[in-house]
């Protein structure tokens, strides 16, 4: 042998030793501790079947992923290298629990797990020998970040005649692995559908088992199916019970919609007093379903009362204090449009721009419910960046009133068709803002005509949101259209110039109110950036005002754009928008109503199973109508001593940022906004919806009703 060929084999050699050395049946990290464990302490020499395990033991806060990670994580991989005519067999896996990260779920595992595996050996080994079992594992431990690992874990069991005794160390977490391993071919028979941008899993159980569906989870075994983080609610249906999901990435492309037949997955029955939980492996085929049980007023809605219901809303919405101001500014158009020769022109052309921006509000609402989106009413209102947007433009109307500059009048040398124009593109205009500004509020009858707009077609959710824009712009239209009321109007004269400048206060206010619904959604360091850019908005204001009567066209264009520029510039050190983007300014799950709790499902349930009576209040901070109903019939000294006699439970759920679980809970009452208010008797039972406009007397009467 040459000196090559020597200094070879002693790196192989080496190499072999150091890797012997660095394999061992425990790697601890600072995440968790991985070991290598075996059910029983030894082999048998006849060959057969042994259970050998990768357990996990997190530290607090740490979590590992099952074979569907969820909306992020990768799952945990075994590969292993074993002697000749011994094989492994995947992992057995218990069933994962889900894990909220952020704004997204994950499926996985947190404190400890134990992994099974089933080893397979061949008959003949010689007792009295050793075998030598090596697995490379990798995994995801996730807390606040994410880290990667990976152990090379050995373990070395002796041959053994007969039937090898069990490890005591270990036995009792196989057991338990064992148990949380779902049942193959589970009693259930399941189907799945499609509908309406919802995946609707349907679970109907044995005729003689009666299956309560409190609690109970699906898991689906390929990623993207389902949203992981969507909270799943089972309601009575058929013979069973369903649920609607909204759908994962796989399921919003018609590629892969028209490829899945099936859905396989593990329906998770929780723990129940005196059972323990239960896990079955279902396959749900592809077929029709039950209709889910929905809220009665949405159940029993025809298309002509969902109509009615939404001009009704859309009337009544002409009294929400958050379109007071638009309606002050459109009373002064109706002043100027009263001396023309046909007034009824201005009212169609504000019905117009009422209608144009309610289809496109419609529009682009059902494009994010189709890409498995919670949005509804008011939906806009949950970005900050919306939010932040509206304050700028109410800011230049009010700026524009105050007289810093002019809207709805030609710019010397621009021709004067635009100035002929302006007055209509300004009413347009002021149908648009009309629209943008109701959002927040929720006005009778609404909830009913939303939420049976949102169970049906595009085209007829469609036709009821256009029903709701021709009741808010309706007044508008008749007055405008009958000449004895136009007529009624005072002449135009120098109090039109004051009045106009009074008008800019109400807009100044909203953008206070703007300001604080911010407040409530960024962090302080957003909410600073959006005053600067609304000093910077005033500047602009101020500057054009002055360049307005004297300037070209060309040079005001250049203004502008040297002055957005410059607030570009300006806004630069307080780095990326980042914080108009933020889910929240605190921890969710807070709640700044003295004597409630904040919702959760989770604590809902916990509170019903011990029967307690419960007020839930779902509400927004953007909601101007939850905020009156909070100031003048639920944080009254009245209601506090009617909560604390009664024992009822006060929990708060915040719609201001997105919140799916919220969600779900609106779309079980058939509701798409808020506010909604629902009263939970002692006991059980069915809630109680209270209206939507509370008083004090409404809040206690429904509390000591069931007293």
């Amino acid at each position: 042998m040459n000196v090559v060929s020597r200094i070879f084999l002693s790196l192989v050699a080496m190499m072999a030793l150091l890797s012997a050395a660095a394999a061992s049946d425990v790697v601890t990290t600072p995440r968790l501790e991985a070991r290598l464990v075996a059910e029983r302490t030894g082999v048998p020499a006849a060959g057969g079947t042994i259970a050998l395990g990768l357990s996990q033991v997190m530290q607090p806060g740490w979590h590992t992923y099952w074979r569907n990670p969820g909306e992020s994580g990768e799952p945990t991989t075994l590969a292993w290298t074993l002697p000749q005519g011994i094989t492994a067999s995947d992992i057995n896996w218990p069933h994962p629990e889900r894990i909220p990260f952020g704004e997204l779920a994950n499926y996985g595992y947190s404190n400890r797990v134990l992994l099974p595996v089933d080893i397979t050996l061949p008959a003949g080994l010689a007792p009295g020998s050793a075998v030598t079992l090596r697995v490379e594992a990798t995994w995801l431990a996730c807390k606040d970040i994410c880290v990667p690992e990976n152990a090379t874990l050995e373990l070395t069991l002796p041959v053994i005649e007969g039937e090898p005794r069990a490890n005591p160390q270990w036995q009792e977490a196989f057991a338990a692995a064992r148990e949380a391993q779902p049942l193959k071919d589970g009693p259930f028979s399941a189907r799945f559908d499609l509908r309406q941008g919802a995946v609707v899993l349907y679970f109907e159980p044995p005729a003689a088992s009666r299956v309560d569906p409190d609690g109970i989870l699906f898991f689906p075994f390929t990623r993207g199916l389902i949203k992981a983080s969507a909270p799943q609610l089972p309601q009575a249906a058929g013979d069973g019970f369903a649920m609607r999901v909204p759908p994962g990435w796989r399921l919003r492309d018609p590629a892969q919609i028209e490829a899945t037949k099936a859905i396989e997955g593990v329906l998770v029955v929780p723990a129940r007093v005196g059972s323990p939980a239960r896990a079955f492996e279902v396959s749900l085929a592809r077929g029709p379903v039950p209709e889910t049980v929905i809220a009665p007023a949405a159940a029993s809605t025809s298309f002509l009362e969902a109509i009615l219901f939404a001009v009704l809303g859309g009337l009544i919405l002409n009294l929400m204090p958050c379109v007071f101001p638009i309606l002050s500014m459109k009373a002064l158009s109706l002043v100027h449009s009263s001396q023309k020769d046909r007034p009824w022109v201005d009212g169609l052309v504000y019905l117009a721009g009422v209608m144009v921006t309610f289809a496109g509000l419609a529009g682009v609402l059902l494009w994010l419910r189709s890409l498995g989106e919670d949005v509804g009413w008011g939906f806009q209102l949950q970005s900050p960046l919306s939010v932040a947007i509206l304050a700028y433009v109410l800011a230049l109307v009010g700026f524009s009133l105050s007289g810093l500059f002019t809207l709805g009048t030609s710019l010397q040398g621009t021709g004067q068709g635009l100035a002929g124009k302006s007055g209509l593109v300004g009413t347009f205009f002021t149908g648009v803002l009309a629209v943008v500004v109701a959002a927040p509020c929720t006005a009778p009858f609404m909830g009913v005509a939303m939420s049976f707009a949102f169970t049906q077609s595009a085209p007829v959710t469609m036709a009821v949101f256009l029903a709701l824009g021709f009741g808010l712009a309706l007044p508008w239209v008749l007055f405008s259209a009958v000449p004895a009321l136009v007529r009624l109007l005072p002449r135009p004269g120098d109090w039109m110039e004051r009045f106009r400048q009074f008008l800019a206060f109400p807009m100044y206010g909203a953008v206070a109110w703007l300001v604080w619904v911010l407040s409530q959604q960024v962090d302080p360091e957003g909410l600073f950036r959006v005053m600067i850019g609304l000093v910077l908005l005033g500047l602009g204001a101020w500057a054009f005002g002055n360049l307005q009567q004297r300037a070209s066209l060309v040079g005001f264009v250049l203004f502008v754009g040297g002055l957005a520029g410059a607030a570009a510039l300006l806004a630069m050190p307080f780095g990326p928008p980042r914080a108009l983007q933020a889910a929240a300014a605190g921890e969710e799950g807070t709640s700044s109503h003295a004597f409630s709790e904040p919702y959760t499902a989770t604590r809902l349930e916990a509170l019903r199973a011990e029967g307690k009576p419960v007020f839930v209040n779902l509400t927004a901070a953007w909601c101007v109508s939850c905020l009156y109903n909070e100031r003048v019939a639920l944080s009254t000294e009245a209601v506090r001593k009617a909560f604390s006699e009664t024992g009822a439970v006060y929990l708060v759920g915040d719609w201001t940022n997105r919140n799916a679980e919220i969600s779900a809970l609106l779309r079980q009452y058939g509701r798409d906004g808020v506010p909604l208010y629902l009263y939970f008797p002692a006991g059980g039972g069915d809630p109680i919806v209270l209206p939507q406009l509370l008083t004090e007397s409404i809040v206690i009467n429904t509390l000591r009703s069931q007293k």
